[in-house]
């Protein structure tokens, strides 16, 4: 350090020196003389210092580093994209009147779970189911006209338009009814799916309306896990890429394939959608959850790896340092894909190359290696 502190002060003499137009001729011709000698004890002191250098380079050759090495050998590597996704359930149902009318009764409470088909809200039925009643009462009455009169009709007794208005009169009764216990039915809001309910809209007393939502059912048991991808992966995702599902919150580690690969690209962000189907048997895993996601782009099940952290860098690239002969030699290698502390080598090594995975701090090129177990 003294000696760059030397250089620096002489230098800045230089500077001055050079700065200095006042002075006469003598002056300058004995600063111009003191400079010459100050180089030639410059020079001297840059030969003594690189003598230095090289002296310790030479006790760093020669003295033996304790490493430890790897042989390669082929191996498997794979990369994935890690990215967060949302569950959300394929079944997911918010359920309407399909006709109005006055809530008479609410059969179940949220929380509960019911079965397809179950009754869930009651509406008022009195009036239709009088309607139905005087519509079974009348089409008897008809069916028995008809059934006479078509007697007749096969006899050749009677007109034809007294036994076609019968007939009309019957079919248009058998419509109307079935119309009626269609009706009947709706005034029962039942559920559509297997599931949890999840929420309940209205109250007792209150009146139904159609498309006014009554209620919310959700099937646990049958979720999938959505998430939004860059899109220079559009070409290389595809259905059944292998994916690694991580709830943290709940502890929870799931494989699954994709289960769909969006084909659109969303404007705004630049992204598509993927869908990962789950089970769900214990319903631990709610609706707008999240998870971190592991999708596999990549595989190769002969690769050469190497730990991450032993590659280096210089102005001419990658490099990391291989055992020859107890030396060790930097050899410069084009990495390819990494993933956590795994690079994959695609140039520059081969199998049964021996690269220094510890020690390799302590070492340059030509280093004497002592080689641990």
């Amino acid at each position: 350090m003294k000696k760059l502190i030397k250089l620096f002060c002489i230098a800045s003499i230089l500077v001055v020196s050079c700065g200095e137009t006042e002075l006469n001729l003598e002056e300058k011709k004995t600063q111009l003389k003191e400079l010459k000698s100050q180089l030639t004890d410059i020079k001297s002191q840059i030969k003594e210092l690189q003598n230095e250098l090289n002296g310790q380079l030479d006790d760093t050759r020669q003295k033996k580093v304790p490493v430890r090495i790897k042989e390669l050998k082929e191996e498997l590597f794979y990369h994935f994209i890690e990215q967060t996704g949302k569950i959300n359930s394929n079944e997911n149902v918010v359920v309407s009147a399909e006709m109005g009318g006055l809530i008479t009764h609410i059969n179940t409470k949220e929380g509960q779970w019911v079965n397809k088909g179950s009754s869930i809200i009651k509406l008022d039925s009195e009036i239709m189911k009088s309607n139905v009643e005087e519509l079974i009462t009348a089409l008897e009455f008809a069916e028995t006209t008809f059934e006479r009169q078509k007697v007749l009709w096969d006899k050749k007794i009677g007109s034809e338009i007294q036994y076609l208005q019968i007939k009309n009169q019957y079919e248009s009764l058998q419509k109307k009814l079935e119309t009626a216990e269609n009706q009947l039915k709706k005034l029962t809001i039942k559920a559509p799916i297997n599931g949890v309910i999840e929420e309940i809209f209205l109250n007792e007393g209150e009146f139904a309306n159609p498309g006014r939502p009554a209620f919310r059912v959700v099937n646990p048991k049958n979720v999938y896990v959505e998430a939004e991808v860059a899109e220079r992966y559009a070409n290389i995702l595809k259905v059944h890429t292998p994916v690694k599902v991580n709830f943290k919150s709940l502890g929870i580690d799931k494989e699954a394939p994709l289960s769909f690969v969006g084909q659109v690209i969303n404007p705004e962000n630049g992204t598509f959608k993927i869908k990962i189907n789950l089970e769900n048997p214990n319903g631990f895993l709610k609706p707008n959850g999240m998870a971190s996601l592991e999708i596999q782009d990549y595989i190769n099940e002969n690769a050469l790896v190497v730990p991450s952290q032993i590659v280096k860098k210089d102005m001419r690239g990658d490099y990391l340092f291989v055992n020859k002969n107890g030396k060790a030699e930097k050899t410069y290698i084009e990495v390819g894909l990494s993933q956590g502390n795994k690079s994959m080598i695609k140039s520059g090594l081969k199998i049964g190359d021996e690269v220094i995975i510890e020690g390799y701090s302590e070492i340059i090129g030509g280093s004497l290696l002592d080689i641990k177990n």
